[in-house]
């Protein structure tokens, strides 16, 4: 027999909820100490506004959207004032506030009596697709931990890709990646189960209105006076204009996906309510021009052309049914019209400079085969990589977050140029390499069900309700995202997936049926045959993904294969003043070596300043098959701060080639303690080894 899952309790205290709570709390707290910089002047800005999103989700789930929707788009280069700039790794400040805004909207629904139901299909392929990803996740840690606890005794930064990329890089791209799909999946479910009024729509399209306007505010100011203000390094290089965003392509798209919503929200507000948006919209199509973005300057069009087709049948329904008068037609062609002269006598006003524009440029540049020929190369490598990945691994991928790791190692093995790459540029091909054909599969069918979505809510209002101008506005914006992403992924601008998944929310909430047909047409009915293939599929994706993690996937085998040096834990070579070379280890520090003769020499050196009142002790292992044999060569204690050689008799080793890992009891921090420039937490400094006959050795 079906069952139905709606999720339903009456009482005040939630337990599972309250449980879920305190679980999440505690992991947030651990990823915001790892994660986010805690730089004063950057923590003094931040925290304001995580506590106003949170506060509000707590206190209503309507006020934290609202909230939410309000800052996302504006605090995405927050870092960028503080020098907390690319290329050092942070979490970007959008997710961080959606963790926030959960975090609340979980303690609120601890305390209250709300019903949250599955109640659309597409939460059908949404949910498996998220336990997919989660057991990926979790599999693909595990492999860059090297299978702690059972073959490493703790996380070494062990080199991942021949980039030299370490295991503490690869971890963090599986957690932020994960998150970028986790979380737009999560603040969809939120919308759709608290968005229940048109009076809420109106509200939040009154917000979105507002942050975009302040965002193309801040990009104008950029463009006239300071480029550099608030930007990244790497677009200030190319002179490209990010405004409140991660950096200039999120802007570009981001305007493309959402200026077609401002056209909407241009008919269905009245009067003088129409002049906001109306305002943005005008700036959108001017700053599109200075952004830097092909991708998004070419998708503006498309969606508002799309918008176009969409607003000339919905016209002509209305004039063929006689349900709008000609005055009204007649008003809708004139705001048309304005907005094409408006572009049109922009474009000749400022011809000079739209012609000089980056964007302008780069586009002329692609026939001509010049720079952007050559990132079209790139592209095409990329998208090339991405498939020999699904080609070796097709039923689960490399794992989540894999593939900007394994893209090295596979253009070495094929020999493709590429540059820098963040993803795979094309979001079909990225989900396909990381979660193989099932994940591959499940996307499709996710985009198919809000496809459908859109269909159903568009002829869910009639010709002539204003609320239909804002479905065709947020249905061209998610075309013109899906065209986009066959060219970029967006895979680390969660404010564009957080925009995506608002417009498809707004699609879906807005498209709400009746009670009657809800039960006929849009419950999920999940038998208990539909259940076993999911366990089934769930077990049998964990089965293939893990014995892929610990064989040809494994630190072990790409070390082999690809011949990665494992040099761990250490900083860069210095020299002492004799010209001595030695390298500072962290808490732990190894690297591979050869053993050349019976006796290796450890030339060692601890230089806390209270070392003989607090000795540092020194554990060296001789480690073998990859952590698989661990030998305890020694345990030092150093008493002062002077050099000295430990030799150790291994004749069974020689010729033979081992990881030599050095344990240190604890650290310390120049900057801390005697106020230097040096901000590193030092272990001790270890010399050049030396190899020498038995000599001397009993």
């Amino acid at each position: 027999m079906d069952s139905i899952i709606p999720v339903k309790n009456n009482h005040k205290i939630r337990p599972n909820f309250l449980l879920l709570t305190v679980v999440y709390g505690i992991a947030l707290c651990f990823f915001y100490m790892k994660y986010v910089p805690i730089v004063k002047s950057f923590q003094i800005s931040l925290i304001p506004i995580l506590s106003v999103v949170f506060i509000l989700s707590t206190l209503k789930p309507q006020w934290g959207i609202l909230s939410f929707i309000f800052f996302f788009p504006l605090i995405n280069n927050l870092p960028y004032f503080f020098g907390i700039a690319e290329p050092i790794p942070h979490a970007p400040t959008a997710l961080v506030l959606f963790l926030l805004f959960f975090l609340g909207w979980l303690v609120h629904n601890s305390f209250s009596k709300p019903t949250l139901t599955i109640k659309h299909n597409i939460f059908k392929p949404l949910i498996l697709f998220s336990l997919i990803i989660f057991v990926s996740a979790i599999i693909t840690i595990f492999r860059y931990t090297n299978f702690l606890p059972f073959i490493s005794d703790s996380v070494y930064e062990l080199v991942t890709n021949v980039d030299g990329v370490t295991a503490g890089g690869a971890i963090m791209s599986t957690i932020f990646f994960s998150l970028n799909y986790l979380t737009g999946f999560a603040f969809f479910f939120i919308l759709v189960n608290t968005v229940e009024s048109k009076e809420l729509v109106k509200n939040i399209v009154i917000i979105l209105c507002s942050s975009t306007f302040l965002s193309l505010s801040f990009g104008f100011f950029q463009h006239f006076n300071n480029m550099k203000f608030g930007n990244n390094p790497i677009s200030i290089r190319m002179g490209m204009i990010n405004a409140t965003f991660k950096d200039a392509l999120s802007f570009g798209v981001y305007i493309a996906i959402i200026t077609p919503l401002l056209l909407g929200a241009v008919f269905y507000f009245k009067r003088r309510a129409r002049i906001f948006p109306f305002i943005a919209l005008v700036l959108s199509l001017y700053i599109i021009f200075f952004i830097g973005s092909k991708s998004g300057f070419l998708c503006i069009f498309i969606s508002l052309l799309i918008f176009l087709a969409l607003f000339i049948i919905l016209i002509s329904d209305l004039i063929k049914f006689k349900a709008i008068s000609l005055k009204k037609v007649a008003l809708s062609v004139l705001v048309v019209v304005l907005l094409i002269l408006i572009s049109v006598g922009s474009f000749i006003i400022f011809k000079e400079d739209i012609l000089l524009s980056r964007t302008i440029r780069r586009l002329r540049l692609i026939p001509k085969g010049g720079v952007d020929g050559l990132e079209l190369i790139e592209r095409a490598n990329l998208w090339k990589t991405g498939i020999y990945m699904i080609k070796d691994y097709p039923f689960t991928g490399i794992g989540m977050g894999g593939y900007i790791i394994e893209v090295a190692n596979y253009t070495k093995k094929h020999k493709a140029t590429i540059g820098v790459p963040q993803s795979a540029e094309n979001y079909f091909i990225q989900v396909g390499s990381e979660l193989g054909i099932t994940g591959l599969i499940l996307v499709i069918w996710i985009f198919w069900e809000i496809v459908k979505q859109m269909r159903r809510s568009y002829g869910r209002f009639p010709s002539d309700d204003k609320n239909k101008f804002i479905i065709i506005g947020a249905i061209a914006g998610v075309i013109s995202y899906i065209i986009n992403i066959q060219f970029h992924t967006y895979i680390g601008s969660y404010e564009i997936k957080f925009t995506f998944w608002l417009l498809v929310g707004l699609i879906f909430c807005m498209g709400k049926v009746e009670r009657e047909e809800e039960d006929s047409e849009e419950k999920i009915r999940i038998s208990k045959t539909y259940k076993f293939l999911i366990l089934f599929l769930i077990i049998l994706f964990s089965g293939v993904h893990l014995w892929n993690s610990s064989h040809s996937l494994s630190l072990k085998s790409r070390t082999e294969k690809f011949g990665l040096e494992q040099d761990f834990g250490l900083y860069k070579t210095e020299k002492t003043n004799d010209g001595r070379e030695f390298r500072w280890t962290r808490s732990y520090g190894g690297l591979t070596i050869k053993i050349e003769k019976p006796v290796i020499e450890i030339p060692l050196l601890a230089s806390h300043p209270d070392i003989r009142k607090n000795p540092v002790k020194v554990k060296i292992y001789l480690i073998k098959d990859f952590f698989k044999q661990k030998k305890l060569l020694d345990e030092i204690i150093l008493t002062e701060s002077r050099w000295k050689s430990y030799p150790y008799f291994i004749p069974e080793e020689v010729n033979q080639e081992v990881i030599l890992l050095l344990k240190v009891s604890r650290t310390w921090n120049p900057h801390k303690i005697l106020g230097t420039p040096d901000r590193r937490n030092l272990g001790v400094a270890l010399g050049d080894i030396h190899f020498r006959d038995n000599v001397g050795i009993k």
